[in-house]
């Protein structure tokens, strides 16, 4: 339900009614093209939003890979200085072998983060590492291996003589620093990739609202224009089908009714009625009092008739003051006579033309099908020669086709 429909209706009466589909071309055709610009430019930034966000996650992905590299160097720094004082300390060769093992590992992590930091571009963080890297000789790695050949007094003397890992300590603790920083510039990003997915959840949303009331409003006037069309449609056949005056079905509606009923298949036995009929006084009607008034008569005399006739049996003005009265097929034969007698009825009682009378009768023709004609043109013209030798009798009665004398008559 519509929210303003549960205001009152006071609060209601005042307020706008936003309905573009009822706009003419050109308010609708700017408000559609409005709508469109902005689907396009919210769509637009949903799109930059998505691959900023998309960059933000790399960036965080590159960020997760160094700092795990950054530990894994400092544990390997920590390694290699406690194998070296283990070694001094106790003159095991096994720490050796471990103080030269660590010097390969950090060499192979420093690899790695150089790798990393070439795909992570010229960033600041790159930069810092570079720094803080620069401390680490790239000669350690050849002397632990020299000094593991050479013999275990030789090389304990060299380390006695020359700390090799001292300057591993400012490296360990610019490292240390430069974690700190990745770990802010981690939750930064994270922070920005968020608000990157929030935007492009936003914008996709307004995007879709958008198409959403674009479509609405096109369907909006797509279905009212249709159903002005269709109301013009109907309207047009309504108009082609029916009398103006009357509202009855008119001459080419009820020939075309006759014909689809004449064509239909049928049970034996079973006869289809026309009644033509023609008003008598009419003329006289029509000369003395006008035709506005012949009109409002001809109206009287439609509403008479279809208050005298049964549901299901169809009335029709045929032009000027002809009727036709076609009764769908049955078995019983004194329906059509009786029929005729009470639309003969109808007119008993003057009619009120707005200030005057008028008295008419009817002369009323009856022709079955099949047996007096097998078509309706011939049914047509039997049924309109009964109704004249029932108007050359007098008027106001009914003659049956087929019958020369008169079977039935009716005089009111």
């Amino acid at each position: 339900m519509h929210m303003t429909r549960r205001l009152p209706p006071s609060i209601r009466k005042g307020l706008p009614r936003f309905a573009p589909w009822l706009w003419s071309g050109r308010a609708l055709a700017f408000f559609l093209f409005f709508l469109t610009a902005l689907i396009v430019l919210s769509y637009g930034g949903a799109l930059f939003e998505f691959f900023s966000y998309l960059q933000d996650e790399r960036e965080i992905q590159t960020l997760s890979r160094e700092a795990r590299l950054l530990e894994r160097i400092d544990i390997g720094i920590g390694r290699v200085r406690l194998a070296h004082d283990a070694y001094l300390v106790s003159g095991q060769t096994s720490y050796l072998g471990t103080y030269t093992t660590g010097i390969e590992t950090l060499f192979q992590n420093l690899r790695q983060l150089k790798r990393v930091r070439r795909r992570s571009g010229d960033s600041g963080i790159a930069r810092i590492l570079r720094s803080a890297t620069t401390g680490v000789d790239p000669a350690l790695l050849s002397q632990a291996r020299d000094l593991e050949r050479r013999g275990l007094m030789e090389t304990r003397t060299h380390f006695l003589r020359e700390d090799l890992t001292a300057p591993l300590l400012p490296v360990q603790q610019s490292l240390a620093r430069v974690r700190i920083h990745l770990r802010t510039e981690g939750v930064n990003r994270r922070r920005s990739a968020r608000g990157h997915l929030l935007g492009t959840s936003t914008l996709f949303g307004l995007s879709f609202l958008l198409f959403s009331t674009f479509l609405g409003v096109t369907a909006g006037r797509i279905t009212r224009d249709i159903a002005s069309v269709s109301q013009l449609v109907s309207s047009l056949y309504h108009d082609a089908h029916h009398d103006p005056l009357t509202g009855l079905p008119n001459r080419a509606s009820i020939l075309e009714t006759l014909d689809r009923l004449v064509l239909s298949p049928h049970k034996e036995g079973e006869t289809l009625t026309l009644l033509y009929i023609d008003l008598d006084g009419f003329k006289a009607v029509n000369d003395r009092l006008g035709h506005d008034k012949g009109d409002l008569a001809l109206v009287a005399v439609s509403r008479r008739f279809k208050r005298a006739i049964p549901e299901g049996d169809i009335l029709a003005r045929l032009g000027g003051d002809e009727f036709l009265l076609l009764i769908p097929f049955g078995q019983e034969s004194d329906i059509p006579g009786k029929v005729a007698s009470r639309l003969i009825g109808t007119l008993s009682d003057p009619i009120d033309l707005e200030g005057e009378t008028a008295v008419l009768g009817a002369s009323i023709g009856i022709a079955f099908f099949p047996a007096d004609g097998n078509t309706s043109e011939i049914l047509l013209r039997n049924a309109d020669e009964a109704m004249y030798r029932a108007k050359e009798a007098g008027g106001n009665g009914f003659r049956f086709a087929g019958v020369p004398e008169p079977s039935t008559s009716s005089e009111l």
